[in-house]
């Protein structure tokens, strides 16, 4: 089986449309229909149910399934020449949130470097969530990446390096600047300032605004520590994040919540289970581990 008809298919199931498929992969329309033709033949099935009247296309019962096994064969065949290129570009792709970027890559890059292997990483950045689903598409080698909950999944491998609490941060020139504890519960008239969607922080935020039943008044999100803390110190709002997001300002006062059973912020190593490693990427896996390892 020719793994482009199966990428026609896969086109052609999600445009609907067999001249908007050619225009898209640049061939011919009967390249298209040559294509689905083949795969009808090897399968003994009709795939695709054409309603030349009415221009349109149904997915049959046995279409859809072979849509499924298309999409997890072609990611994997993507995945595959990303690591390729990498290996002979003897390239480490690190994924990196910004919160775990500031705290613990400064430590990490020092010994990269004397490992000579800092000129070989190239990093990405983004919440947790967005990094979690690159390393499984491909698109990174290695994660350092935070969860409030041990990670387990079947395509990755996770060595937890360190657990941080969660806290609040106020504008110094906010009411509660001049205590050190508090509640939750005694935060539901607040506006916050959190992180998007992406990063883990809402999971551990959204589990203590339902263990205190009160909706919370999310005033601004934003992608950058440092822009959610000016908008702290510029007493917009409040924010929650993991304590080691302290950036030691004199406009910003930290307060340590007292609530019983409380989310953490954990932090790990993280892989994909059917990536092997090359022996550059194994040396920087190497470095992380000693460098962070518990």
């Amino acid at each position: 089986m020719n793994t482009r008809d199966l990428a026609y298919f896969y086109q052609l199931i999600r445009q609907k449309s067999f001249s908007k498929v050619a225009d898209y992969f640049h061939v011919t329309q009967p390249t298209i229909t040559m294509a689905l033709k083949r795969l009808e033949a090897d399968y003994g099935t009709k795939l695709i149910q054409r309603d030349r009247v009415h221009n349109q296309l149904t997915v049959t019962a046995t279409g859809q399934q072979l849509l499924t096994h298309a999409e997890a064969i072609l990611n994997e065949l993507t995945v595959a020449r990303q690591e390729i290129t990498r290996l002979t570009q003897q390239q480490t792709v690190l994924a990196l949130p910004p919160i775990i970027e500031t705290h613990y890559f400064p430590q990490i890059a020092a010994q990269l470097q004397a490992h000579q292997q800092l000129e070989n990483i190239r990093t990405v950045e983004g919440g947790s969530v967005t990094l979690r689903q690159a390393l499984r598409n491909g698109e990174a080698d290695i994660a350092l990446l935070g969860s409030t909950a041990p990670l387990s999944y079947q395509q990755l491998l996770a060595q937890e390096f360190d657990r941080q609490p969660f806290t609040i941060f106020v504008s110094r020139q906010h009411p509660l600047a001049n205590r050190h504890h508090i509640a939750f519960s005694d935060l539901r008239h607040e506006h916050f300032i959190l992180f998007t969607d992406d990063f883990v922080h809402n999971a551990a935020f959204n589990q203590l605004t339902r263990r205190n039943h009160f909706r919370p008044d999310v005033v601004y999100r934003a992608n950058d520590t440092h822009v959610i803390m000016n908008l702290v110190a510029a007493n917009v709002g409040i924010t929650f994040l993991t304590s080691i997001a302290d950036q030691h300002r004199s406009d910003v006062v930290r307060l340590t919540l007292t609530d019983d059973e409380q989310p953490e912020f954990i932090a790990s190593i993280v892989y994909r289970t059917t990536h092997v490693l090359t022996p550059a990427q194994q040396q920087v896996l190497a470095v992380l581990t000693q460098t962070l390892g518990r």
